[in-house]
């Protein structure tokens, strides 16, 4: 019944003969026994024996010589061959009808996507949005397989014709967002991306991904390139977000407090190319009768610019 408890008690106990180091027979019993109370002598008992021996040591070694000559040490990013050979548009424009077909959670439909995504970054711009219009329809579970391999993408390319996509309005929001994230992650951020991002700054709908994944890629930028503050594109966006202050973050409303924060942290996010901003952020850092909520994101801001 319901009220009857179980109690459990199991032993193990293992025999190994051991020669020159080397394990060549065990032997192992695991008795189990289950007792139910408060029935005295009720319950049930198994016994199970399990036996290893040694029949044989390979001397050979697990790989040859000519096998160990293909073996090199190497980081855990995810690598793939070189595509060697010309992309065109229209191939890629069938790997896209493909991955509609395939089934959404099949190892096809992956191999297809990373495909997809690996071909991408040798198409030039035009060829990109070439593709768009012929494949950016829907399958027929709703996916765009394109939309969402452009992001991973991370080719100067494939950054203008998803900032045009922006633009244009031809995405959802969630996308846009999906996008501006992804701007932190390209390895390899050229002065042209930023450039081509810029005026998504000046835009009333200027999210805060926006702000946030155009800074960081900057940041990323400037990592890689010395004295990039001389950097046209760079400058541009700094301008732009310095406008935003208007030279000593005086406030004007909770609207425009909200935006000042986000502006402050998307400066402290552009890092190096912050630095011909910081006559600028003492100000709004020193002025007492500015609300504390912006001097502290004013004082935030030099996270990342040296001191000299």
């Amino acid at each position: 019944s319901q009220s009857e408890q179980q109690m459990l008690s199991s032993q193990l106990e293992c025999v190994q003969s051991i020669k020159d180091g080397v394990l060549e027979e065990a032997k192992c019993t695991e008795s189990d026994r289950v007792t139910l109370f408060p029935r005295q002598g009720s319950g049930a008992e198994t016994q199970t024996q399990a036996a290893l021996k040694l029949l044989q040591v390979e001397t050979e070694t697990l790989y040859s010589k000519g096998d160990s000559e293909d073996l090199y040490v190497t980081n855990i990013l995810y690598e793939r061959e070189v595509i060697k050979r010309e992309v065109t548009g229209a191939e890629v424009a069938e790997l896209v009808w493909k991955l509609c077909l395939a089934h959404s959670a099949s190892y096809e439909t992956a191999d297809l996507f990373m495909t997809l995504v690996f071909e991408l970054r040798h198409l030039p711009l035009e060829a990109l949005r070439a593709l768009w219009q012929r494949s950016s329809f829907k399958c027929r579970d709703n996916w765009q397989p394109l939309i969402d391999a452009l992001p991973s993408c991370a080719t100067e390319a494939c950054v203008v014709l998803m900032k045009d996509l922006i633009a244009s309005g031809e995405v959802e929001e969630d996308k846009v967002e999906y996008f501006f994230w992804s701007f932190t992650f390209i390895p390899n951020p050229t002065s042209g991306m930023i450039e081509s991002l810029a005026p998504l700054l000046k835009s009333p709908r200027a999210s805060q991904s926006c702000f946030l994944g155009v800074t960081a890629l900057i940041h990323r930028f400037c990592s890689t390139h010395s004295s990039c503050d001389i950097v046209p594109a760079v400058q541009s966006v700094m301008r732009t977000l310095g406008k935003f202050l208007g030279g000593n973050c005086t406030v004007q409303d909770s609207e425009h407090l909200s935006k000042l924060q986000l502006v402050l942290k998307a400066i402290g996010n552009a890092g190096l190319a912050a630095a011909r901003l910081a006559p600028a952020l003492s100000s709004c850092a020193a002025l007492r009768s500015h609300p504390m909520e912006i001097r502290l994101a004013a004082v935030q801001a030099f996270r990342r610019v040296p001191c000299s």
